[in-house]
């Protein structure tokens, strides 16, 4: 199930607005949008957030739906996403993040609602109607910035033309020298810089935890692509690179620390490198090779439940799950691939089913990593400066077999559909006077696979299995079972609900299946969805398949305002059966048995409904 909203920005061609905005739009303007309209249906809680700063892209999740409202405020320049009726159920939230986005701020802003700040570097905007707002259910959001833009610079067709009183954070600095590359070693940090050489002034915070090493007049190179790096070592979890003032310029690194009781030092090289270390320790030391060359990968092996990737040199790496592929992607920067590191194939019941290393670029390497059925990726680990280790884990089998790999999942007489694009099925069955008519929808179906998950498999697919069964039991107790679609069609929302209501149903139950960002394989579970008068028949239906599975996580019964749902004049739940991106769920699903004992599961809660409210 998919639920898209667009921020939607008022910008009209001769609107008192747009008037503003040619005078001066980052100034004049405070932009707030309401994503939907309604007030939320009820109290939800703050989970998980997390800001990618390669992508730019806020995602976050809730216990309990919520429907967002978005803002631009300024002085300092920032974007308010306020989640009303929600609550944070913890202390507030500070990320630094570097570059144009200068930190991520997360806390309950009343009673009532719970606030994310995205607030911009100084010098810096966004444009309003490139922001965008996607849920992928009342309880999954994300959202996607576009890239900052100099405060005055013309961000949008019609905005005004750039202050002069908005100097650029790199162009206006009168400065000359650039910080180009931050070299790892095991023994501390190189700030690699052109031009005069810089001095460097370090201060470590009182309370240990933190460390920011300041370089007055310098400049974050354009050419610097990685500004967050996880380092793993030497006490230090990650370094953050950060264009702290423009005129003067200024650029400051943030070493955060998970070693307290060490104490740092700084000192410029005769050659104008910036070298940062533990006191006591020796020195890092400039070679030829760190000042000039990429890290050469010449190995990636298997070694246990570990993907082992060897260097020459310190490597510096980001992780994330791969869209396209799902699968764990490991981005290594300054890097190129040696010869003969290929692809691997290990064999039938290794904890991976590939790894495919690429060039992705002259100076980035990327390793996708596709683990098994029943393994998880726990970590990454630096096991010194040239090797990483991408952590493998054994999570709990659901399906029968153990090896059984992930694979799209064919439907029973999944022959293509001849019937027209959006049309029902051709014959209703007529109703015996009486009986308890109940309509089955199967989601989606025909162009609309709906959500993609772990190795192809398709919702559509998954629910047309199981709605078929659910239909037949229903039918084998005594109950009419009316389907919006027996086949793999193309329907619109607005004729599966016009169905259950011209054959006066006594029920409608349409099935779905979950999705989250292919990133998030953790989560999984079950949750029932109603709106109005199907309260009791969600709970029905979300014990019985908790009876059934009770190793998958209770999501819970919750109010929603799906078409389907609003617009039925019958008690009307949607379920959703599990995730097809859930490393756990995509087992079950993909397995046809699992699906069948899903399908007893929803008939029997509707039964127990229908007994109960005779």
């Amino acid at each position: 199930m998919k639920v898209t909203q667009t921020i939607d920005f008022p910008y009209r061609q001769n609107s008192p607005l747009r008037k503003a905005k040619l005078q001066n739009w980052i100034l004049q303007s405070l932009i707030s949008v309401f994503l939907l309209a309604a007030p939320p249906v009820e109290a939800a809680q703050l989970e998980t957030w997390q800001f990618e700063s390669d992508r730019n892209q806020l995602s976050f999740t809730t216990r309990g739906g919520v429907q967002p409202t978005a803002k631009l405020l300024l002085n300092p320049t920032r974007l308010v996403i306020d989640l009303p009726g929600t609550t944070l159920g913890r202390q507030s939230v500070t990320q630094p993040v570097g570059g144009t986005i200068r930190e991520i701020r997360v806390g309950q802003f009343n009673n009532q609602t719970s606030r994310i700040v995205v607030e911009l570097a100084d010098g810096y905007t966004l444009d309003p109607q490139q922001v965008e707002v996607k849920g992928s259910s009342p309880t999954q959001w994300t959202v996607q910035l576009p890239d900052p833009q100099v405060s005055g610079s013309p961000v949008a067709q019609g905005s005004s033309s750039p202050r002069s009183d908005s100097p650029s954070p790199l162009a206006a600095t009168g400065g000359n020298t650039e910080l180009q590359e931050v070299e790892i070693q095991d023994e501390g940090f190189i700030f690699h810089t052109n031009g005069a050489n810089p001095t460097v002034e370090l201060n470590q915070g009182s309370n240990g935890t933190w460390v920011n090493v300041d370089l007055p007049g310098v400049t974050l190179s354009p050419d610097l692509e990685r500004r967050f790096m996880n380092v793993d070592r030497l006490g230090v979890n990650q370094l953050q690179l950060v264009q702290a003032s423009s005129a003067p310029p200024l650029t400051r690194a943030i070493l955060t620390l998970t070693e307290t009781d060490k104490n740092w030092q700084a000192q410029v090289s005769d050659r104008g490198q910036v070298l940062v270390w533990p006191e006591g320790e020796n020195p890092p030391q400039v070679t030829a090779q760190a000042t000039s060359g990429l890290a050469t990968i010449h190995g990636i092996e298997l070694v246990g439940n570990q993907v082992v990737v060897k260097a020459d040199r310190t490597l510096n790496y980001n992780t994330e799950w791969d869209q396209k592929t799902l699968a764990y992607r490991l981005t290594l920067y300054s890097s190129h691939l040696g010869n003969n590191v290929n692809r691997l194939q290990p064999e039938r019941g290794s904890s991976v089913l590939w790894v495919r290393p690429t060039q992705e670029d002259p100076e980035t390497v990327v390793v996708l990593v596709q683990p098994a059925a029943g393994v998880r990726v726990s970590g990454v680990e630096q096991q010194s400066g040239d090797r990483l280790a991408v952590q493998l884990e054994s999570t709990e089998i659901v399906t029968t077999d153990p090896n059984a790999q992930l694979i799209p999942i064919s439907t029973p007489d999944s022959t293509p559909s001849v019937s027209p694009e959006n049309q029902l099925q051709s014959e209703i069955p007529p109703i015996p006077a009486g009986r308890i008519a109940v309509v089955i929808d199967a989601g989606h179906g025909g162009s609309d696979p709906g959500a993609v998950g772990i190795g192809g498999l398709q919702e559509k697919d998954v629910v047309m299995d199981i709605s078929h069964q659910v239909s037949e039991i229903l039918e084998r107790e005594g109950i009419t079972a009316i389907m919006t679609r027996q086949d793999d069609r193309t329907i619109d929302l607005a004729p599966r609900v016009q169905l259950a209501n011209r054959v006066n149903a006594n029920l409608f139950v349409s099935i779905h299946a979950n999705a989250v960002n292919g990133r998030r394989p953790e989560v999984n579970g079950l949750e029932t969805y109603y709106y109005a008068s199907g309260r009791n028949l969600a709970q029905a239906i979300q014990n019985s398949m908790l009876q059934d599975f009770s190793s998958m996580p209770n999501r819970g019964v919750k109010q929603a305002r799906f078409y389907v749902l609003r617009h039925t004049s019958m008690p009307a739940v949607l379920v959703e059966v599990g995730f097809v991106t859930g490393r756990d769920d995509v087992r079950m699903l993909s397995d046809a048995a699992q699906r069948t004992r899903m399908a007893e599961a929803i008939a029997r809660g509707i039964l127990n409904y229908v007994r109960t409210n005779r």
